[in-house]
C-alpha cells in the first residue's frame, strides 16, 4: 500500500514560495481549471481540513491549500503545532495523493522562539516583556525604560522567521500607544482596491517595514501621474499617459477582506498619491524571509529603513 510522504518545514528559511505559481490570481485560477484532477484533490484536501473539527473551528481559514501533480503543498498559520500535523494527516489521507508539503507555521513555536529572541533584552535592560501570537502576528507588551529598548525588542522579534508582523504595545516614556496604527492589514497581491467610489487598482507589491515587518504601504497601477507625461515615451501615444505605480499608505484602506480592499478616499482625491519612485525603495536581501503569504519578489523595503535596521 501507497503512503504519501510528508514534508514538514521547520519555521526557520522556507515560506513555499518555489511551490505555489507567480502568475496573477486570474491566471492561476484558469491554470486551476485546467488541470481537472488537481483542482479536484485540493477541494478534497480543504474538505478533509474542514472535517477536522479542531481546524475547523480554530486555523482552517487560515491554511492555503495547492495541489500540483499530486503533491499537495500547505501554507499559512496555525494555532500549534498539533494543528500543524493534524492538518498534514488530513491531508494525506486523501486517494492520489504522492507528497504533503507543509509550511505552515505553528503560533506556539513562534511564541517560543521570539520569547527566546527577547530573552538578551530583558537580562541586560532588567524588563519583562509578554509575548502573545495568533496566525503568526505577534503582540508584544510591557515596560521598557525608554523609547529605544522598546523599539530594540520590536526588531529583535522580527527578525525571528515565521513571523508576519509584531504588534508593538509595549509602554515607554514618551511613546504614544494610542497614536500607533494598531491594525494588521496584509493587502494580498492581485486583489482588487476600490476608491469609494469605484475601482481603484491591483495590487502589484507590499512596502514593508522590516524593522516589524508590517506593510506600511502598496503599490497600485494608475493611469494618472502627478508629473507630465514624456511624449518620447513608446508608451506615450495619441495623447495617452503611460500606467503609472502610485504609493498607497495602507492606513488609508478602510475596510479589509481576503479578496478586495477599499479606501478612505473617492476617486476626485487620487492626486494625492506619490508616484512610485524605485530610488526610494530597495528589495529585501537573500537571507530575509518574507512574511506569510507573500515571496521575496513581491515586497520592497523603504531605502531609509533598510539603512536603520
Amino acid at each position: 500500500m501507497f503512503t504519501a510522504q510528508t514534508t514538514q518545514e521547520r519555521i526557520v528559511g522556507s515560506t513555499g514560495c518555489d511551490d505555489r505559481s507567480r502568475l496573477s490570481v486570474e491566471e492561476q485560477n484558469v491554470d486551476r481549471k485546467a488541470n481537472e484532477a488537481d483542482a479536484s484533490m485540493a477541494e478534497k484536501v480543504e474538505r478533509a481540513l474542514w472535517n477536522n473539527g479542531v481546524l475547523r473551528n480554530t486555523d482552517y481559514g487560515e491554511i492555503d491549500v495547492l495541489v500540483n501533480d499530486g503533491v499537495v503543498t500547505l501554507r499559512g498559520h496555525v494555532i500549534n503545532t498539533t494543528n500543524q500535523q493534524g492538518a498534514a494527516e488530513a491531508a494525506r489521507t486523501i486517494p492520489g495523493v504522492v507528497e504533503v508539503k507543509s509550511y505552515l507555521v505553528p503560533d506556539d513555536k513562534i511564541t517560543l522562539e521570539v520569547a527566546r529572541a527577547l530573552g538578551e533584552i530583558e537580562r541586560d535592560h532588567g524588563v519583562k516583556f509578554f509575548t502573545g501570537a495568533r496566525n503568526g502576528v505577534v503582540v508584544l507588551t510591557g515596560e521598557a525604560g525608554s523609547a529605544e529598548v522598546r523599539s530594540m525588542a520590536e526588531k529583535y522579534a522580527a527578525n525571528v522567521p515565521g513571523v508576519r508582523c509584531v504588534i508593538n504595545s509595549i509602554q515607554a516614556p514618551g511613546v504614544d500607544l494610542q497614536a500607533e496604527e494598531k491594525r494588521f492589514l496584509q493587502p494580498s497581491i492581485g486583489e482588487p482596491i476600490y476608491f469609494r467610489d469605484g475601482l481603484f487598482g491591483k495590487v502589484r507589491k507590499v512596502i514593508i517595514n522590516p524593522n516589524n515587518r508590517r506593510v506600511i504601504a502598496m503599490l497600485l497601477p494608475a493611469r494618472y501621474s502627478n508629473s507630465h507625461p514624456d511624449s518620447r515615451s513608446p508608451a506615450y501615444e495619441g495623447g495617452q499617459s503611460p500606467e503609472h505605480l502610485i504609493v498607497v499608505p495602507v492606513s488609508d484602506i478602510r475596510h479589509l477582506t481576503r479578496n478586495s480592499g477599499f479606501l478612505e478616499t473617492n476617486s476626485s482625491e487620487a492626486a494625492k498619491y506619490a508616484d512610485f519612485d524605485p530610488a526610494r525603495f530597495v528589495s529585501p536581501g537573500e537571507e530575509w524571509t518574507p512574511p506569510y503569504p507573500y515571496c521575496p519578489n513581491e515586497v520592497l523595503f523603504p531605502a531609509e529603513t533598510s539603512k536603520k535596521s
